[in-house]
């Protein structure tokens, strides 16, 4: 199916971008012209977006299938980080061959998509289905910008499935980061384990191993999903019966950069000194 996003996906993190020049004193006439037609380059190269929203429904045998999104498009910034963060949202959008326009029309294009999938897999025969998205800017710094999607896929069943991930782009060419956060992951267990914990302790009655399905706190995972940054730390998220039952949710948590900058890797740690 080429729905707009996959719940257990594990879609990449990290984002930058370019930093400004300093004009010298003593400007004649003609510099002041050049430092005017600076500030427009610079002022084009400002990562600034646009919210899109669409939503859409379809009616068949008395069934419903609904579609919305929300996306944050970049209208504004380095070309590279531009275009590679449009190739990203219509990839989520399932269809990557769209031109990059993010108008009504094409969002309609990506809903009737959507429709044709639900009644190709019966969903019109009594199940109906659901799908809601927003994949929005969550840190915009000197080094980086990131995304964060979230949403919710019902198609038939006794519940839909919530996703959420993030992905991180550079600045400077507009190439994403995910496990190479770090130059080493083999020793990031002690923090996956405080995250989990920490997150049982505030939507549960503390935390015991019984929160987790057997045998997972003695061979602890990495998440599925990829890493990625935040401004105030790398964020990690396990998805839905990833490490725990459906009830327990999505367990996530921030783990600050000075806990962890040990383990980042030398890309990481680029970015982070622009922030």
């Amino acid at each position: 199916m080429k729905k707009i996003l996959i719940p257990i996906a594990s879609v990449i993190a990290a984002t930058f971008m370019v930093a400004c020049g300093i004009v010298p004193g003593n400007t004649t006439a003609n510099d002041s012209d050049s430092l005017n037609l600076d500030s427009i380059a610079l002022g084009n190269m400002e990562f600034r977006t646009e919210q899109k929203y669409f939503t859409d429904t379809l009616t068949q045998n008395e069934v419903t299938a609904s579609y919305t999104v929300m996306i944050d498009v970049p209208v504004s910034g380095n070309p590279q980080l531009v275009d590679s963060i449009k190739q990203w949202l219509l990839v989520r959008l399932g269809n990557p061959e769209c031109e990059q326009t993010f108008d009504d029309e094409m969002l309609k294009q990506c809903a009737s998509d959507y429709f044709q999938e639900c009644d190709e897999d019966g969903l019109f025969d009594g199940l109906g289905a659901y799908f809601e998205t927003s994949v929005t800017v969550e840190a915009d710094t000197l080094g980086f910008v990131t995304y964060e999607v979230d949403g919710y896929d019902y198609t038939g069943g006794a519940h839909g499935m919530p996703f959420n991930y993030g992905v991180t782009f550079s600045k400077e060419d507009g190439s994403r980061m995910g496990w190479d956060i770090f130059a080493d992951t083999t020793q990031l267990v002690p923090f996956l384990k405080e995250v989990v914990e920490s997150y049982f302790d505030e939507v549960a009655d503390g935390f015991t191993e019984d929160c987790l399905f057997d045998g997972v706190y003695d061979d602890f995972p990495l998440p599925y999903c990829e890493p990625w940054l935040t401004a105030e730390g790398v964020k990690f998220i396990y998805s839905a019966y990833e490490i725990a039952p459906y009830a327990a949710g999505m367990p996530s948590g921030v783990v600050p950069y000075k806990k962890i900058e040990k383990y980042l890797s030398n890309k990481a740690k680029k970015l982070l000194q622009k922030k």
